[in-house]
């Protein structure tokens, strides 16, 4: 093992569970959404983090428990890597003692007696730990908010991740989840092209132009509909960037599939493009250092955020998310869709 890996693993054995904990702080008693985040910073700078457990049927790849009819031991591998530095890798090991729930199943399955949202996607919609030491407040995902604005006969099973297209969605145990556990009358929300656009990367790029994009979106109607469950398709949110048109095209090409194929869309990109200026750039990760706005947060001071603040042009913090999940709900009741009946 190189030195640097060394550092990194005595770096990586200081992390505590509540760390990676949304509502859980004891690793003793896990009984609801554990948020596995996928990146943190390190002394060698930022790390992608992919997670592993031994009981994918317990705790999906996306941090959403199914409690069980009994106590089980789970363990979960965090492997940190480094885009610029391929010789560099770490692991940190888990054990996590997940409980029964009083209102589980006698099954370890998510509830099939609630309808069901899942959602694939990426950074954009994705879970963040507001939590802990080195947590990500107030840099939210709009999935990890959605649940807010329904009843609770919903339940919001979000899927998304950090960093993922369409194309390398397809190739993760997150969409293994999905197929796995979607049923009849369930809904699947779907959101890429932020990494889709990305032509560096041939394991992420995706084109409209050579359809290579609307393949990879058929996939995702595909597994729904195979089923009997409903495909919603949704536009990229913009990047604070008035005269960037790079997610045009993918948003043109859902549009076209929507109109061939009778599917409900979320023009997500028109909505908050058209807001550029009016104030909706607050709503993304520009942050002053120990900004004002998010200070309420007893937890912010332990925020990678707190003393560098950030200007980031794409991705949301809490107000943007809360934003973007009342615009869902406002397009729900302007198709008419069946969710509308199950909004608060």
């Amino acid at each position: 093992m190189s030195e640097m890996n060394k550092l990194l693993q005595e770096e990586l054995e200081k992390i505590s569970f509540s760390e990676i904990a949304m509502k859980n702080p004891s690793a003793d008693a896990v009984t609801m959404d554990l948020n596995l985040y996928d990146g943190r910073n390190t002394q060698f700078g930022y790390a992608d983090i992919v997670w592993k457990s031994d009981r994918p049927e317990i705790v999906s790849p996306s941090g959403f428990v199914m409690c069980p009819p009994s106590e089980q031991t789970v363990t979960l591998t965090a492997t940190f890597t480094y885009q610029d530095k391929s010789d560099l890798r770490g692991e940190k090991i888990f054990q996590v003692t997940v409980l029964p729930s009083a209102d589980s199943n006698t099954t370890p399955k998510l509830d099939t007696n609630k309808i069901r949202i899942f959602v694939a996607g990426d950074s954009t919609a994705c879970n963040y730990p507001h939590v802990g030491r080195n947590n990500r407040f107030p840099q939210t995902g709009w999935g990890q908010v959605f649940s807010e604005i329904f009843n609770d006969e919903i339940i919001v099973v979000n899927c998304a991740r950090s960093g993922r297209s369409s194309k390398s969605f397809l190739t993760e145990e997150n969409y293994i989840f999905i197929c796995d556990n979607i049923q009849k009358g369930d809904y699947l929300f779907i959101q890429f092209a932020h990494n889709d656009c990305k032509t560096e990367d041939l394991h992420r790029y995706t084109s409209p132009n050579d359809n290579s994009y609307q393949e990879s979106i058929y996939k995702f109607i595909n597994t729904a509909r195979n089923v009997g469950a409903y495909p919603v398709l949704c536009t990229s949110i913009t990047r604070n960037l008035p005269l960037d048109t790079t997610l045009v095209p993918y948003g043109n090409a859902l549009k076209e599939i929507c109109r061939t194929e009778n599917i409900p869309l979320i023009d997500l990109y028109e909505l908050t493009h058209s807001l550029l200026n009016t104030g909706i750039q607050n709503f993304y990760m520009h942050l002053e250092p120990r900004d004002k706005r998010f200070i309420h947060n007893p937890e912010f001071i332990h925020s990678q955020y707190y003393e560098n603040g950030s200007t980031d042009n794409t991705h949301l913090n809490i107000n943007g998310a809360y934003a973007i999940a009342k615009m869902v709900s406002e397009e729900l009741k302007k198709l008419n869709h069946p969710l509308a009946e199950y909004l608060i």
